[in-house]
């Protein structure tokens, strides 16, 4: 299969093709020759554009975007992409590789990740379906990666979606929102700096040699910087899903709450409708907050990964912790900011 590809600008190339003969010769249209992919990376989104799809669905309010991208992660026709408001029943339309259009039915979302599968018959497709399937892959800063997906609706029928180009540069947990709403998944996002355009919702993000390692999210906005990031959720969180939903494996019971973490600082939480900030009140005797030199007054601002804006958030986060765990503390003192690692233990009979 050859592929056109235009001048690499700004991280994004854009890959389009010529339609299959079947559908309509969308291809004539471009003043310059294909080619073959030359290098390995070329080769590589080759083999993954057929598992990208164009997805179209309710449109006409000024503020939704009508156009979205999936891939493919069975021969059955389900298809993942981002639970968003267009996906509606009867109106939603996967656009396949070969410009082949197919309406959708619209399978339950997982509404603490803010995913939806969608499914397409499969005896209605020419040739057979190209399915992906992501990777619990560990991701280091400075990873390069693709992301594949229809930004801005550049692509339409056999066109080929557009390939942006980043590397990975870190990983963020909450304090993120889209607009003004809270993002519901509450995980490690994975935050790089290929674009999440609007049309890329729903698409991959690759490793350079092809495996799947997230897929992408809205464009979000930064509580703490204010800042637009683009983020897709990590593999291994999204496979919990796709194995109940297209497999049938039910998902790993939640293990036993077992002995809560105990941290050693009270803090100054005043009954109210609003939590105030995490401010340490007292530390207890020989206690993990007393080995890390935490004092009164000092204010908690994150653990771990975790962002601390409240005392409430606090016992949320620690709730997460077990112990004999460790746990990375980030405090405030005065116009300071220390860290230190702490391990957690039983609360002492007193």
């Amino acid at each position: 299969m050859n592929i056109h590809l235009a001048p690499f600008v700004g991280g994004v190339l854009l890959l389009h093709g010529v339609a299959d003969a079947q559908t309509q010769d969308f291809g004539k249209s471009y003043s310059f020759a294909e080619r073959a992919p030359a290098t390995q990376v070329e080769r590589t989104i080759d083999a993954l554009l057929p598992s990208i799809v164009k997805i179209h669905g309710a449109s006409g309010l000024a503020t939704i975007d009508a156009a979205a991208s999936g891939v493919i992660v069975s021969k059955q026709g389900h298809i993942l992409t981002i639970d968003q408001i267009l996906l509606q029943k009867d109106r939603t339309r996967v656009v396949l590789y070969d410009g082949s259009v197919h309406m959708a039915e619209l399978l339950p979302p997982d509404d603490k990740l803010g995913i939806r599968l969608l499914k397409i018959d499969p005896a209605l497709v020419q040739g057979e379906l190209r399915p992906q399937w992501p990777v619990a892959a560990d991701i280091r800063s400075g990873q390069f990666v693709v992301s594949l997906g229809n930004c801005f609706r550049l692509a339409e029928f056999s066109e080929k979606v557009s390939a942006t180009f980043g590397v990975v540069v870190g990983r963020a947990n909450t304090a993120l929102r889209h607009r003004m709403a809270d993002v519901k998944y509450d995980g490690d996002l994975i935050l790089t700096d290929a674009c999440n355009n609007p049309g890329n919702y729903g698409g991959g993000l690759f490793a350079l040699d092809g495996r799947w390692l997230g897929l992408n999210m809205r464009l979000l906005g930064s509580k703490e910087t204010n800042t637009m990031l683009s983020a897709a959720i990590p593999g291994r969180d999204l496979l919990p899903y796709l194995d109940e939903v297209i497999r049938g494996v039910p998902r790993t019971a939640p293990a036993a709450a077992g002995e809560p973490a105990w941290f050693g600082a009270r803090l100054f939480d005043q009954a109210g409708r609003q939590s105030p900030p995490a401010y340490v009140e007292r530390v207890l005797p020989d206690s993990p907050a007393q080995a890390l030199g935490l004092r009164n007054d000092d204010m908690i601002v994150r653990l771990d990964d975790f962002s601390i804006r409240t005392c409430r958030e606090f016992r949320e986060i620690l709730g997460k912790f077990r112990p004999g765990q460790k746990v990375k503390v980030t405090w405030k003192r005065g116009t300071q900011v220390l860290t230190g690692e702490v391990e957690l233990t039983k609360e002492p009979a007193r």
